[in-house]
């Protein structure tokens, strides 16, 4: 499967699970050999995406490839992957109850006697940064650095891990889990 194939599909999967919407969040993969980096493109419902609609970066940041227009959370992905030369996916969604954290500018803390701390511990919550603009990612190197998952303070989520499905498992697991803590919270 190729790149551009591959992203279509795993943005498909990411809106059946809700993560993403047609207006909101997107994802990437980047081909460590090229340098190249495949995002998907801005506004478009990611369960009709094609290979043909997803964007092509090159490594001097322009689009080569795609029918759509890059999503202008491009530089936020291309951060990510400069920190974290050991990631080759990108997930940045509003899932709702992580993006709750976010929006109050609280850091996510994993207790410790819950079964995911042991993949989990801390999401750090980065300060406000316009989007689409490098000040959303301002501090995201120190943030992932001992975890996959970082908030973007009043904005949302960014996940980053080896390999897509790593990335949409990981989001999945600490979505559930914070809804199980806002669920026993409020009980």
């Amino acid at each position: 499967m190729d790149y551009a194939q591959q992203l279509a599909f795993f943005a498909n999967i990411l809106e059946q699970k809700r993560l993403v919407t047609a207006l909101e969040g997107n994802a990437s993969v980047i081909d460590r050999q090229t340098g190249l980096t495949y995002v998907t493109p801005s506004g478009q419902m990611k369960l009709l995406l094609e290979k043909e609609d997803i964007c092509v970066m090159n490594a001097a940041g322009e689009q080569i490839g795609g029918r759509g227009r890059r999503s202008s959370e491009y530089l936020l992905h291309e951060a990510v992957y400069r920190a974290r030369p050991d990631v080759n996916a990108v997930v940045h969604c509003h899932c709702p109850y992580l993006t709750a954290y976010a929006i109050r500018y609280e850091d996510f803390v994993v207790p410790e006697n819950c079964s995911l701390h042991a993949v989990f511990q801390r999401f750090v919550c980065l300060p406000y940064g316009k989007n689409g603009t490098h000040d959303i990612h301002r501090g995201i190197d120190k943030a992932l650095e001992h975890s996959p998952i970082c908030l973007l303070g009043g904005h949302g989520v960014v996940c980053a891990a080896a390999s897509m499905e790593r990335c949409i498992g990981l989001l999945e697991a600490a979505e559930g889990f914070a809804k199980t803590l806002f669920l026993a919270s409020h009980h």
